[in-house]
């Protein structure tokens, strides 16, 4: 099973050989087995990668996210294809019902404004989260009177301030959407894994989004990057992202077990397709 979370942070030479991936510097090198490796993060632009290590990552589903000069990430490394019958797949995709999609992401978001209600509850926020409790009793089908909103605009504002918004540019804000942008990333593999195409959301369907269904799927799992931003919002971005990366390494509870985040995703994504696609009936739950 993978478990490994590779951070590439200096400048180094990332080559293959013999099913192991290379690391090099000047000072140093390590072999690592791409069988243990679940995530590489390239961090800085200063690195070599040879063509070979690529294609080797790609036929190992490996999650291979690149950063920009600034150090933020910019890009992951999909394949056109996550299986041998992506095909039959996709023209399943096409035919999901409205009824379905409809179902599948109100579940979801009923699962996203719980997980906030109790982020709350954990930080003593009792009676905020009660308020957002109260709302989510009335979330309706593709929630029409927008309660996924209403109770987001109480939970941000109760955690980071009544004048936070999620379109100011600060340090939190720097924090949380890259943790966003990991669980993206996270969601994308695991719908290319499926067979689908990441770009057909159940509701969101941004234009200019490649990732709309990833962004769907991902909406319960929000409140762990809200967490760890939370607990260190007095730190500079540097830091807060430093402490981000516990995402992958920590390990959560999900039907009564303890298991990676990356593992998580990829059984919930699963179980979410065969339900579109009238396999099964319920999605499956995760809590905080």
């Amino acid at each position: 099973m993978r478990w490994r979370t590779v951070i590439v942070n200096k400048h180094a030479k990332l080559s293959y050989k013999n099913n192991h991936l290379i690391f090099r510097t000047a000072m140093e090198q390590e072999v690592i087995h791409l069988s243990e490796i679940d995530v590489l993060l390239l961090e800085t632009t200063d690195i070599t990668i040879t063509t070979m290590l690529i294609k080797r990552l790609v036929d190992e589903n490996v999650l291979v996210l690149f950063c920009d000069d600034k150090r933020l990430p910019i890009a992951k490394l999909l394949p056109f294809y996550g299986r041998h019958d992506s095909s039959l797949q996709l023209s399943r995709q096409m035919e999901w019902s409205s009824e379905r999609q409809a179902n599948v992401w109100t579940e979801i978001i009923s699962q996203k404004i719980k997980n906030q209600s109790r982020q709350l509850s954990v930080y003593g926020y009792n009676e905020k989260s009660q308020t957002l409790l109260n709302l989510h009793e009335k979330l309706e089908l593709f929630d029409p009177t927008n309660r996924e909103g209403h109770s987001a605009r109480i939970y941000f504002a109760t955690l980071f301030g009544q004048k936070f918004t999620r379109e100011a540019s600060n340090e939190i804000n720097a924090g949380l959407n890259y943790g966003y942008s990991f669980l993206m990333s996270i969601f994308a593999r695991e719908i290319v894994k499926s067979g689908c195409m990441t770009q057909f959301g159940l509701k969101h369907a941004n234009q200019f989004n490649d990732f709309n269904l990833a962004s769907d799927l991902m909406e319960p799992f929000r409140p762990l990057v809200d967490q760890i931003v939370y607990e260190n919002r007095s730190k500079d971005f540097k830091k807060i992202k430093r402490e981000l990366f516990e995402l992958f390494n920590q390990t959560y509870s999900y039907g009564n077990k303890q298991m990676y985040l990356t593992n998580i995703a990829s059984d919930y994504t699963k179980k979410v397709i065969k339900v579109l696609n009238g396999e099964i009936e319920r999605i499956p739950e995760f809590k905080v």
